[in-house]
């Protein structure tokens, strides 16, 4: 990567940035195109390359910037003693719309570049993927559905309230609506989902 792209004004840099990040969201690596990301951003085809070299090095560029971002936005939301479950993924799914008001489409893209199946992309990014997986590992394992003594449901009811976060992100993204609209949606979600839980003991 050209590290002359930081000498383009911030406002040129999320443009780019964000451009990358929703073409790679919408369609994988295979299929994300870079014309469709010059008609996204308005930036010439010529100066993504000079800047990022090939396809490939606007993806990992954009993967590390992608898990940077996340993970500072984790460490100043995210209380690390809270140990009910319910309200640490309140406060991650507050950091993942938090994001979303400069990179509406960065948790998305984070979401789908877990499934990324391109062998060389895959690779420069391991140490990155390596780094995000293991925190957000970390997160939920610091929290618990105390009140229920089944492993086995207690790990249906977090998939659930994941699938829950991550259809309401994605829904609401591609209507455009604001970050604290989004997240008042999941909190209602994650809120039920508890009382439901608790009225299970």
């Amino acid at each position: 990567m050209n590290e002359k792209f930081f000498d383009l004004a911030r406002e040129k840099q999320d443009r780019m940035i964000n451009g990358a990040i929703e073409v790679f969201a919408k369609n994988g690596y295979r299929h994300a195109s870079t014309d469709d990301m010059v008609k996204a951003v308005g930036v010439s085809k010529g100066l993504w390359f000079h800047y990022f070299g090939s396809k490939e090095g606007i993806y990992v560029f954009v993967y590390d910037y992608c898990v940077k971002y996340m993970l500072l936005e984790l460490s100043t939301i995210v209380d690390e003693d809270e140990k009910d479950y319910f309200e640490l993924v309140k406060q991650i799914a507050m950091t993942k719309t938090t994001v979303g008001k400069s990179y509406p489409y960065l948790t998305i893209f984070l979401e789908e570049a877990a499934h990324e199946t391109m062998e060389e992309p895959v690779k420069k990014t391991a140490e990155s993927r390596r780094i995000y997986e293991e925190r957000m590992d970390e997160l939920h394992r610091a929290a618990e559905i105390g009140n229920v003594s089944d492993k086995v449901r207690r790990e249906r009811i977090k998939q659930m309230v994941d699938y829950c976060i991550s259809s309401i992100i994605r829904e609401k993204t591609r209507e455009s609506a604001d970050s604290e609209a989004i997240f008042r949606e999941i909190k209602a979600y994650i809120e039920l989902v508890r009382d439901m839980t608790l009225n299970l003991c």
